[in-house]
Formats: structure tokens, sequence, C-alpha cells
């Protein structure tokens, strides 16, 4: 299993909020991280580097804990978002300035023949297979709502002025049970994962 990264800052910021981290393949188990902070607002790399640096703690160090069934890995994703969520919370509450800080964050752990990601925001995971691109998540955005409505359509969306609105995000409120998900899928050697 090999994994690469590299992050851009893009054309629209002055800042690259992005932060991601890697693990080496330790017992047949690789973990991924990315974030994106919140570019609207201070703090956005704050946010991604805390997200990313406390998920990445919570899961290696429960890791070895856990039976290494579906259910414990997809449960263990969840808490390591939940305390991501609150490790990012409580830091925006110490500074006025920080208020409105928030990120997305991916969480892609590939264990055995399995991937299992959590999810929220606007980041977006791929699977690329046999020269198909698939995207695996779903954004959690104001567009995305409108277009899964029938409001708009896709290429609408790529046009709209509220295209960078997130309606779910870390941060956004201090619990936050269900505003990610989990999935599993089988990968094979010739699988690609874009993150």
């Amino acid at each position: 299993m090999r994994a690469y990264a590299k992050t851009d800052i893009g054309k629209a910021r002055e800042m690259n909020q992005d932060c991601y981290y890697m693990s080496k393949e330790i017992n047949n188990m690789r973990l991924c991280i990315l974030a994106d902070g919140m570019g609207g607002y201070n703090g956005g790399e704050i946010a991604s580097r805390l997200a990313t640096a406390s998920a990445r703690e919570y899961i290696e160090d429960n890791f070895e804990g856990i039976e290494a069934t579906t259910e414990s890995i997809q449960n263990l994703i969840r808490k390591a978002m939940d305390y991501a969520n609150k490790i990012v919370y409580k830091k925006s509450k110490e500074n006025e300035e920080l208020d409105q800080m928030g990120t997305t964050l991916e969480i892609c752990i590939m264990y055995g023949n399995k991937v299992y990601i959590g999810h929220i925001g606007d980041s977006r995971i791929y699977r690329i297979r046999k020269n198909i691109i698939r995207r695996i998540t779903t954004d959690h955005s104001y567009v995305e709502t409108l277009v899964k409505d029938g409001t708009i359509t896709r290429e609408e969306a790529f046009y709209h002025p509220r295209k960078n609105m997130l309606m779910k995000a870390l941060r956004m409120y201090r619990k936050y049970r269900t505003g990610y998900y989990s999935k599993r899928f089988l990968t094979r050697r010739c699988n690609i994962n874009v993150l």
C-alpha cells in the first residue's frame, strides 16, 4: 500500500488552510486524514490542524484496543470525529477571534482489504478503479441540498453564489453526533483512493 500527499492553496485564498496526515502501514493498517479549514472565517488553518492532530491521536491511541470488526472500526472513526469536534470547539471558545472557525474532516482507515471512511463537510473521497472515478462522499453543502431536492442542476451548482456554504462542518455545534457518516468498502490492489 503506497500513499502520497500534495496540497495547493488554489487561486482564491492567500493562505493554505489544508492539513493532512498519512501514517506508515503498521499491522496491516494505514491512516489518512484530510482537513480543510473554512476559508471565510478566522482560524481555518488552526481548526484544520487541530482536527487532524486530535483525530490522529484518538485513532492511534485506541486502534490496538478494539476488535478489527466493521462496527468497531466505524465506531472508532465516529468517536475520533466527536473528539476532534470537541477540541476544535473548545479552542474556538478560548479566543473571540476564533469563534467562527471550523473545518471539514475526512478520515480514511485502510485495514486489510477494506477502507473505512468518516466524512463531514465538502472535502471529498474518490475511488479510482479500472479508469473509472467514483465519488464516495456527498458534500454537506447548501448547493448539494438544492441539487438533491431538484431546485437546481449539478451544472447550476458549480456557479451558484453560495456554492461554498457548508451545512455541516466540524465545530458548528458543541456536540455533533449525526453530522458525519462512515462507510466501508472493499479495495483491490489496483484501486486508487483520493482524499
